[in-house]
């Protein structure tokens, strides 16, 4: 259960505490109507067509129907919050990005629509408090009484970010996945069906079993295969990019929001090199501008590197 009390929460974000405030003076007036939403009760007809039914998540995992519909909450919330002038920042944000982008799924983009939702949700972060709309949905719902539980879950995609793994192996209907960096283990489930071959360097966003009981951990984004570079290669960069004092939290922070907002998509995109249903494969190293496909560099002279999978 998230035990965080509102107040804990608004102090250091400015944004949610704006909008929290707005609703108190203007609850009555519905001149913002997501209480239903909040409480849990029916939401508008129009809200309704954009989530997975309760129907469609019995065909789900349980651990990815959890996060999936925690996830679809939090894109009802902000059909409604980001008609607030107050969410302006993050409208901002998001309109250039899918501009830029243009997220879908290969061959149109190398962004998938799940990783950018993600992104959009939880890691594009505004303001000198680093909110996400994720976070302002974490303190409005806090303050209007969202379901602990939904609470919770929220709290877990929002504190998530992308990493790079290097698969071990399968265990059963699960894959065995090390975080490069740190060495960390898990056993994750991979809703998108890619089964993967030892050795091979995953760039997934990795949640955590959204249950007491639960062991596995959810691959909630389709794998990105990093064909090229090798590990070392990786490890090298990881190495030139902290300095020998940089800690755990340094390690986060980059892989959540990168040195840019735009640096881990940028990558994404410059990177892709192919795609099967299951997998997009990427090569190339986020510093390193020819190491890329489709780099302004390899662009205009010609990429050097491996040509597909």
């Amino acid at each position: 259960m998230d035990k965080t009390k509102p107040d804990q929460t608004l102090s250091g974000r400015p944004i949610a505490k704006r909008i929290v405030a707005k609703m108190k003076l203007h609850w009555q007036r519905k001149v913002v109507n997501i209480k239903n939403v909040i409480v849990g009760h029916a939401m508008a007809e129009e809200l309704q067509t954009t989530v997975v039914s309760q129907k469609e998540l019995e065909g789900f995992h349980p651990a990815h129907a959890a996060y999936v519909y925690a996830q679809n909450q939090v894109s009802v919330m902000s059909e409604q919050l980001t008609a607030l002038k107050e969410m302006a920042p993050f409208v901002d944000i998001i309109s250039k990005a899918e501009d830029l982008y243009v997220p879908s799924a290969p061959p149109m983009s190398p962004l998938t629509t799940s990783y950018f939702t993600c992104w959009a949700f939880f890691d594009a972060c505004a303001g000198p408090a680093n909110e996400t709309i994720g976070t302002v949905v974490l303190d409005v719902g806090a303050t209007y009484g969202m379901h602990p539980e939904l609470l919770r879950l929220v709290r877990l995609i929002q504190d998530s970010r992308m990493g790079f793994y290097i698969h071990r192996g399968g265990e059963g209907d699960a894959s065995v996945l090390e975080d490069l960096v740190t060495g960390a283990v898990y056993r994750a489930i991979v809703p998108a069906g890619y089964k993967g071959q030892k050795n091979e360097n995953w760039y997934v966003r990795l949640l955590p079993p959204p249950f007491p009981a639960g062991n596995e951990h959810v691959a909630f984004t389709t794998p990105y295969i990093v064909v090229h570079p090798d590990i070392g290669e990786w490890l090298a960069y990881f190495r030139r990019t902290f300095p020998a004092t940089a800690g755990f939290a340094d390690y986060e922070r980059h892989m959540k929001y990168g040195p840019t907002r735009e640096y881990w998509n940028d990558f994404v995109f410059e990177a892709y090199v192919n795609h099967e249903r299951d997998a997009i494969y990427l090569a190339g190293l986020p510093d390193i501008a020819e190491s890329r496909p489709h780099s302004e560099v390899s662009q205009v002279t010609g990429w050097k590197g491996i040509i597909g999978r």
